[in-house]
């Protein structure tokens, strides 16, 4: 019988997994490429879509996903994530909520870090994007700007996080957990944003060697249009918290059904909640439609594409970089 029900739930789950990638693929596939926003000026450079460097959006909220831009509205009334909005009711929509607090440690170039998607989105273009609030804040750690990364040691008098429920999302073999198995602990999940191959900050800095390292529990294909030679299963920095909050979203959700106290969330919040999630994407979308259609335009093969993948090892091949 418990190998009846192994089986039932592995089914369940496998489908599960094909049904949001499948969505996923739709989702991103509605971006055609086509669409330009006028550039503006910030931070001493023109810009589309956002600043790279302040994590501002520099379109109006009227063109953001409804969750996006009501997040973005609780927050710049009430300078936190409370929501003051009655959406329980009919046709009214959930702002997006991460469960977890997310920590972005940026050590990468600012044009190459995805992480920033989640920064420009989800905080609402106060002064400083490093803001920390309830549940489902963001913080932004810009490691080459001279950010101290957090003592997340619950021991010190100066803790900013409890080490038993800030975990650090960083596939490591024999050290590493699957999220799934943390989730229902999990306060504040810190993710690196470097180069698949750069990873020594995780071994270097004492404050994250403190943390228990986790992974995501399946394996993703990534949409990322950059060529790297990590091998499969790497995806890139915003597709991975996607990912991470997708699953931690589902793990706490149970968790919640098998408690004895009395709770309101209803299984609609729920999937109203992972529904919208894929939002996280949405520059992601655009800058991924744009640089297909540029190659396109150029006549060069789809990035991403086994001829691109190729294309590009030879390249590195010739310049001694691969």
């Amino acid at each position: 019988m418990q190998t009846i029900r192994k089986n039932l739930y592995m089914s369940q789950k496998s489908s599960k997994l094909e049904a949001d990638e499948q969505r996923l693929v739709e989702y991103l596939n509605s971006f055609d490429g086509k669409t330009s926003f006028p550039r503006r000026t910030c931070c001493n450079s023109s810009r589309s879509i956002y600043c790279e460097e302040c994590c501002r959006l520099l379109v109006p909220d009227d063109v953001l996903p409804d969750p996006i831009s009501l997040r973005r509205e609780v927050k710049d009334a009430s300078g936190n994530n409370e929501i003051t909005h009655d959406t329980t009711a009919d046709n009214i929509p959930r702002p997006l909520r991460l469960p977890f607090n997310l920590h972005i440690v940026l050590d990468d170039r600012r044009c190459s870090a995805t992480g920033l998607h989640a920064v420009a989105l989800l905080n609402s273009g106060e002064e400083n994007p490093k803001s920390a609030g309830d549940l489902g804040s963001v913080r932004l750690i810009d490691v080459a700007n001279g950010d101290d990364i957090p003592n997340y040691d619950n021991n010190s008098i100066d803790s900013i996080e409890q080490s038993e429920t800030a975990f650090l999302l960083f596939p490591s073999r024999g050290e590493s957990v699957p999220i799934e198995s943390v989730a229902h602990q999990m306060e504040t999940l810190v993710v690196l944003d470097c180069k698949w191959t750069k990873s020594s900050l995780c071994r270097k800095n004492a404050n994250l060697t403190k943390l228990r390292k986790v992974h995501l529990s399946n394996t993703y294909n990534t949409h990322y249009w950059r060529w790297h030679n990590a091998g499969d299963g790497c995806v890139s920095t915003i597709e991975a918290i996607y990912y991470a909050a997708m699953e931690v979203s589902e793990q706490k959700y149970k968790q919640l059904l098998s408690s004895e106290d009395q709770c309101t969330f209803t299984l609609e919040d729920h999937l109203a909640d992972q529904s919208n999630l894929i939002h996280l994407l949405w520059l992601f979308g655009h800058q991924r439609a744009a640089t297909f259609q540029a190659a396109n335009r150029d006549g060069k093969p789809a990035p991403g594409s086994a001829e691109a993948k190729e294309l590009a090892r030879a390249l590195r091949k010739q310049t001694g970089e691969y």
